[in-house]
């Protein structure tokens, strides 16, 4: 009987599921013969799930065209404008903030510098219960005031407050967009995370180490709150929708003012049993290059290595060499982590994408020269640009949170919306 009724009840979600995917990805209202149809389930079945969903404000029936003969054909559309879906990404130079409505379109966008003083509107707060204890109040200082953490609520303020231009096209009324609707917030952070959310081990953020920032952010905003590395995040977006589309196993490489590096494996961000998968700068004595102080890349030609790449692919001899001999000191490392992966592609993020053949050529080509074998994957570069952790992070948010999003189980995150209005030339 149990085994029936988990049959059941798996159909059941399974037809939820196809349904709201074909609603939520039309652009207009669909009928039930059309929805039947593209999903293959019967007319009664049809209309019993989107009974279902409309019941869970998912969908809404639209006025039938009363044109032609007999009955008129019920359509229905996906309510898009339901709920509110947010991504951050926090780290020492401020906070970037994006947040999406259900179908992952982007509806606010802002960043903050680290610096930003301004308090929260704070009408996203969900009540606090009384007799807070010490640490409670503690926790709640962390988040109202001038700290790195308390950068999260505002950036989303700030997201909140300016909205997209056409996010009234989605049914959403004008000004600024009521956070009250959040129904999820995904978080990436510089440094290793543990599964609970909490920030294990940061050199870029220390202040922040020990903290629940998962626990703390979800009493705040009264919503479920993932975390993880911003690495990490970074290389799932590209994945999902980046330069890494298409394929199941991914190594991230990262130059930036440190040497990063994650990987995806069947889709999935490669954790480890202690969430230290690509952590290299975890091993003692680790150094990328010669002159890297403290994980910082240093560089002699120009400042950072942005400027570096540019300056290289402008054909800056000095830019060149010292480009050249950078991938010729991280290559054997580089080389270990493709024989133990063995990945499809590696994706590198370097700097603006017009000058990434600068950097992909002599990195490929020293890295060659460390493998025996001829099979070896290409080095494409990242697409997504500095957006990539946010999206990321709002991804993630999505796709862990599905059934508290939707009240769906296993819908997919809307990953073609969520990476679709990325500049794809940003840094």
């Amino acid at each position: 009987m149990d085994t029936a009724r988990g049959a059941a009840q798996a159909e059941r979600a399974a037809n939820q599921v196809a349904c709201l995917r074909f609603v939520a990805d039309a652009d207009e209202a669909r009928t039930v013969g059309v929805i039947s149809e593209a999903t293959g389930l019967s007319r009664p079945t049809v209309h019993a799930v989107l009974d279902d969903l409309a019941d869970a404000g998912l969908v809404e029936s639209t006025s039938p065209a009363t044109a032609g003969p007999g009955r008129p054909a019920r359509a229905f559309r996906f309510v898009r404008e339901a709920g509110l879906v947010a991504g951050v990404d926090l780290g020492p130079r401020g906070a970037r903030a994006i947040i999406c409505d259900l179908s992952g379109r982007r509806v606010g966008y802002a960043e903050l510098p680290a610096d930003a003083t301004r308090r929260p509107l704070r009408a996203h707060r969900a009540p606090r219960a009384s007799g807070t204890s010490r640490g409670e109040a503690d926790v709640a200082r962390k988040l109202d005031g001038p700290g790195a953490l308390s950068l999260i609520p505002r950036a989303l303020e700030a997201a909140a407050a300016s909205p997209m231009p056409d996010h009234r096209a989605a049914g959403m009324q004008a000004g600024a967009l009521d956070l009250g609707r959040l129904r999820a917030v995904g978080v990436g952070l510089p440094g290793v995370v543990e599964a609970d959310g909490q920030l294990r081990a940061s050199l870029a953020m220390p202040e922040l180490v020990g903290l629940p920032v998962s626990e703390l952010l979800a009493k705040e905003f009264g919503q479920p709150v993932v975390v993880d590395n911003d690495i990490k995040l970074a290389a799932l977006a590209e994945q999902r929708g980046g330069a890494g589309r298409g394929y199941s196993d991914v190594v991230y490489l990262q130059i930036g003012h440190r040497l990063s590096l994650s990987i995806v494996l069947n889709g999935v961000i490669r954790q480890g049993r202690h969430r230290l998968a690509g952590e290299l700068g975890a091993q003692r004595g680790m150094r990328w290059t010669r002159n890297a102080q403290r994980g910082q890349l240093v560089w002699s030609a120009r400042p950072t290595s942005a400027e570096v790449l540019s300056a290289a692919a402008a054909g800056d001899a000095d830019a060149q060499a010292e480009l050249e001999d950078f991938c010729a000191q991280i290559a054997a490392r580089i080389a270990t982590v493709l024989l133990v992966v063995d990945p499809e592609v590696v994706v590198v993020r370097g700097g603006a994408a017009q000058d990434s053949s600068a950097l992909l050529r002599p990195l490929a080509a020293a890295v060659e020269k460390e493998l025996v074998f001829p099979e070896r994957p290409p080095f494409v570069a990242a697409t997504l640009g500095r957006e990539a952790v946010v999206l990321g992070a709002v991804g993630n948010a999505f796709d862990r949170c599905s059934s508290a999003i939707y009240g769906v189980h296993d819908y997919p995150g809307p990953w073609t919306h969520i990476t679709h209005e990325v500049e794809r030339t940003t840094t």
